[in-house]
């Protein structure tokens, strides 16, 4: 069956603003992690949590698909097309994010060993726990969103003295998730969901405070820069 542009018997207009501005601002974040990769050769999304994301837009753009309208089904290939980038440089460059020698030189084994199981791990989880058409991959979504914004905190504080790690991306994503959040508080009553949307919203701020303490006045200008 056909989908319109956009889903008004569903979705409110105010949950359809709250949620595409926090999709285009995920969009902004990709870009910004793809111009720090041109310019430093470091991906600053932690490792694990590209490949999962990688599998989990793969899904969404192309085996599932949301019922929120068409124009969100291009918003998650937008997403995908752009993390295919991300992953052809984490390939490259994801061993930076290994300290242990052993591990580091099995970086890309790691790398594409995640992706294949988040794949499969992700593929029975959606089609049997979260339905296009109840859920639209929120439950997925916020299971990866909570590990990747608790796994930031610890690569910030591990490599930030040696690795670039830019604070646009950081606001984009935080506020991206907030508001994809508030349109969770909005469309659904599951606490499991919503607490997810409470815990990823902690840790995305206290990610923002770590990565503002630690940078002094020159770094941030470095950071507006590569927006430029």
């Amino acid at each position: 069956m056909a989908q319109p542009i956009i889903n008004l018997e569903d979705y409110t207009v105010l949950q359809h603003i709250l949620f595409a501005l926090g999709c285009l601002l995920w969009v902004f974040t990709y870009i910004v992690v793809l111009k720090v990769i041109k310019k430093s050769a470091f991906i600053e999304i932690p490792l694990i949590a590209v490949t999962a994301n990688f599998a989990w837009e793969f899904l969404w753009s192309f085996v599932f698909m949301t019922n929120m309208g068409l124009l969100y089904v291009w918003g998650y290939r937008i997403w995908f097309f752009l993390d295919c980038f991300i992953v052809f440089n984490l390939f490259r460059y994801g061993f930076k994010q290994i300290e242990l020698p052993s591990l580091r030189k099995r970086a890309v084994l790691i790398i594409a060993s995640g992706i294949a199981s988040w794949f499969l791990i992700l593929f029975f989880y959606i089609k049997n726990y979260d339905h296009p058409i109840s859920h639209n991959g929120a439950y997925s979504g916020y299971i990866l969103n909570v590990m990747m914004s608790a796994m930031y905190i610890p690569l910030l504080l591990r490599l930030s003295r040696t690795q670039p790690f830019n604070v646009w991306a950081a606001w984009f994503k935080g506020v991206g998730t907030l508001l994809i959040s508030a349109f969770c508080f909005l469309k659904y009553t599951d606490g499991f969901l919503l607490s997810m949307c409470a815990v990823t919203t902690v840790l995305d701020a206290t990610y923002i405070y770590l990565i503002m303490k630690r940078m002094n006045l020159k770094n941030v200008k470095e950071n507006a820069a590569v927006l430029e």
